[in-house]
């Protein structure tokens, strides 16, 4: 759950500034995912970060496009 302080900065972002904590965000994550697939030994759980990879991927794909669009604005 967000803090009252932290809503208060997040509400106060530009759209593009908030695509881009997003996109950090994101690439943390996908680091993260990456790091799980290094230490997975079961093939379920390989299967699952692959998914996860996929899915954070898409994500960073989307919002590259959507970064891309403000800016043009």
């Amino acid at each position: 759950m967000y803090s009252t302080q932290l809503y208060k900065r997040l509400k106060n972002m530009s759209e593009e500034e908030l695509i881009k904590k997003e996109l950090e965000e994101t690439r943390l994550q996908i680091k993260v995912a990456y790091f799980k697939l290094s230490q997975a030994t079961d093939v379920m759980l390989v299967e699952s970060v692959v998914l996860e990879l996929k899915s954070l991927e898409t994500k960073h794909d989307y919002l590259l496009k959507r970064l891309k669009e403000v800016n043009e604005k």
